[in-house]
């Protein structure tokens, strides 16, 4: 097995033993990371039909990926780690997580404050609007959002 393959099993292993909802939120923002893995394992013939592919048909599919991302490789990867569950379930589990990452960068204030304060505001002021994750999530939404927003 190539590291990204570890990678990949160990993101998809650690999704496995969270909650629904806090799975979907893991594979959610660790999807780009995911999917990035797994076009790096492709055969290289396989990567070069989508090179060959205009540039803007990739943009119009990662708007539709977070648009819908119920019908993504999200739901995809939190069937394979909570297999057995309602599919309605999955989704909507999908549908929140991406509502909750939205609402996290949504509340960061870019201008006013202390970096620290701001990014902990945002994600205190998410979870008021979708409670009901571990703290466990609630830290990695501080992380993502210290992270990305610096």
């Amino acid at each position: 097995m190539t590291e990204d393959e570890e990678t990949i099993a160990r993101t998809i292993a650690e999704a496995s033993e969270l909650p629904l909802r806090d799975a979907a939120y893991l594979l959610w923002r660790e999807c780009s990371k995911l999917d990035l893995l797994a076009w790096r394992a492709m055969p290289p013939n396989v990567r070069d039909v989508f090179r060959s592919r205009p540039s803007g048909e990739n943009s119009i599919e990662v708007k539709f990926e977070h648009d819908h991302p119920e019908d993504g490789l999200t739901f995809d990867r939190l069937q394979l780690t909570h297999p057995g569950m309602d599919e309605a379930e999955v989704k909507q589990a999908i549908i929140a997580a991406v509502r909750f990452d939205d609402a996290c960068f949504g509340y960061f204030d870019k201008i006013k404050g202390e970096f620290g304060a701001r990014y902990k505001r945002a994600v205190e002021l998410a979870a008021r609007d979708y409670p009901g994750y571990l703290e466990l999530t609630y830290q990695r939404a501080r992380y993502y959002i210290s992270y990305y927003m610096k």
